[in-house]
């Protein structure tokens, strides 16, 4: 472990004596130019899913996307028609969730309220993504690669 001290403290003194002799701006120079490569080097591994030791990144999930299908019922003698719908529980008791077709915005309902169920789908559709998005995609960017 010695001679590995004695290494390291005579490379640290010829980068010292090769620094003495640079003025401020080749200094800036090697500096900027040192932390270009490296923010080149990380975004290179970056796009290519790698960690530092060079082993692959485990890939992300599959997303999958759950979707209700419809739920049609009569609410203040209006007909109303959800899509993705869930059941949950409010303030004043138990509610029905999703977006409101006629109103196209998300609303919420109490079961109470609603009048007679027309019809009620509950088969859900499972989407898969099938686009492969890359981990760390904003991390490459200038903005996030400054040092």
């Amino acid at each position: 472990m010695k001679a590995m001290d004695k290494a390291f403290t005579r490379v640290d003194e010829t980068f010292e004596a090769i620094r003495d002799s640079l003025n401020q701006q080749a200094i800036n120079n090697i500096a900027r130019k040192l932390a270009q490569d490296l923010r080149r080097a990380q975004q290179a591994r970056i796009r290519s899913q790698k960690a530092p030791d060079g082993t692959e990144w485990t890939p992300r999930r599959r997303r999958v996307t759950r979707i209700q299908e419809r739920i049609r019922f009569i609410w203040n003698n209006e007909a109303r028609t959800l899509k993705n719908w869930h059941h949950d529980t409010g303030k004043y008791g138990r509610t029905i969730t999703g977006w409101d077709e006629d109103k196209n915005n998300i609303r919420t309902f109490y079961r109470d309220d609603i009048d007679r169920f027309l019809e009620i789908r509950t088969r859900r559709i499972n989407q898969d993504s099938t686009k492969r998005v890359p981990m760390f995609v904003k991390l490459r960017t200038a903005r996030y690669g400054r040092s």
